[in-house]
């Protein structure tokens, strides 16, 4: 059997932990005094990982971009999975998490990326030899172009869906 393959949106996930033991005087809001940060992927990312650690063997098709935040997420994905990146317009998308004490106090959302279209032979064959494929949508425009990649392979197809994303494609089973 072939491997999983994810295809999908991957972000970057970060949390910034930290005491907040008094409130900024100019404002009526916590002052966070740092003491750790974490990041991780987040989207298609994360599940691609996840199941990787989990001992499958994974292949990840992706839009990232060429920017600080994509970098880090391909040395956070590419020695757990194999990588094929898709061109991405504009840049990463990233999800800050300020938390103090296990409760989350504000997130920042920064990054405005799309897929590109670009057919991807490196995407293709990795579809055609998969054992399944899980499209993770987060409404980014990968999961548009899984449609093209899906037609008439007779894959398995999970389809986890994005309140922002286009509809699931016909060759999904669930």
């Amino acid at each position: 059997m072939g491997p999983l393959v994810v295809v999908g949106d991957t972000l970057l996930d970060v949390d910034v932990e930290g005491e907040a033991e008094r409130l900024c005087p100019d404002a009526p809001v916590p002052v966070v005094d740092v003491a750790a940060e974490q990041a991780r992927p987040g989207g298609a990312g994360l599940a691609a990982l996840l199941a990787a650690r989990d001992g499958a063997d994974v292949v990840l098709i992706t839009a990232i971009g060429e920017d600080p935040d994509g970098h880090r997420l391909c040395g956070l994905l590419s020695e757990e999975l194999e990588l094929i990146r898709l061109p991405l317009t504009g840049g990463t998308v990233r999800k800050t998490r300020v938390r103090s004490r296990g409760q989350t106090l504000l997130r920042l959302d920064t990054g405005d990326g799309a897929a590109r279209y670009a057919p991807s032979d490196a995407a293709a064959e990795a579809v055609r030899r998969a054992g399944a494929v899980l499209v993770s949508d987060y409404g980014r425009g990968v999961a548009r172009m899984a449609r093209e990649l899906l037609h008439g392979t007779g894959v398995p197809v999970v389809w986890d869906p994005h309140p922002r994303a286009s509809s699931r494609c016909p060759a999904a089973r669930c």
